[in-house]
């Protein structure tokens, strides 16, 4: 399926043992999740402001802290990608699970933050402002996030990456979540009941179980 773009991208994409190679791949898939999650997440946050829906705050938020992670690892990759020197000797390479278990830590403090508000939001209800057109758009992003989990997936999978697997684990995992938002929000438009909080507090757990497997996933390597 992504054959074509990493053909585009990269020289030598069939040659994934070259540290070049393996460079190039960890650059694309920090270029298209930076891209790619900055756009929703600015697509979540107007429409969660406008409507006044929490839940949609939180999955824009959880975007920004993929944009972040992937931020992260573009740098591990480049980091990873230095040769070994006289302080270094065995070279960079665990910079990369370094960059994985910092993506980790920041989701995990996302998905706390995310959870105290929603919980708020319980406590002081105002329901949120849903119309069709915001329900199409968010559905539409769910397609998007689950074209990049796959998309990091294979990467992951063909250079042997904890970090962009870590990143691929969460953006699917988006696609639960934004799923969520969505039915909370129809349910919302459909009869008037009111579970834009509770919606917040599952996203908010999405998050956290990211942040977790994330965590497990690259600290292991590194111990």
């Amino acid at each position: 399926m992504y054959e074509a773009l990493f053909r585009r991208f990269i020289e030598d994409h069939d040659k994934t043992s070259l540290a070049e190679v393996r460079f190039a791949y960890g650059n694309l898939s920090g270029r298209v999740g930076i891209t790619v999650n900055v756009i929703l997440c600015a697509v979540k946050f107007m429409l969660g402001i406008l409507s006044g829906s929490v839940s949609v705050v939180a999955d824009a938020v959880h975007n920004l802290a993929d944009a972040a992670a992937s931020v992260a690892t573009l740098l591990g990759f480049r980091l990873a990608a230095k040769p070994a020197d006289v302080e270094h000797p065995f070279g960079h390479g665990r910079i990369e699970y370094v960059a994985g278990f910092c993506i980790a830590g920041l989701i995990l403090l996302i998905g706390f933050k995310l959870m105290e508000a929603s919980v708020e939001k319980i406590l002081a209800p105002e329901p949120p402002e849903v119309s069709v057109s915001m329900l199409v758009i968010l559905t539409a992003s769910i397609a998007l996030q689950l074209w990049l989990g796959r998309f990091n997936k294979t990467i992951g999978e063909r250079i042997d990456s904890a970090a962009i697997r870590a990143a691929a684990a969460d953006s699917l995992n988006d696609c639960v979540a934004t799923v969520v938002v969505v039915l909370s929000l129809a349910l919302h438009y459909a009869t008037g009941i009111d579970v834009d909080g509770w919606a917040g507090i599952l996203v908010a757990l999405f998050i956290l179980h990211s942040g977790w497997e994330a965590a497990r996933d690259t600290l292991q390597p590194l111990l």
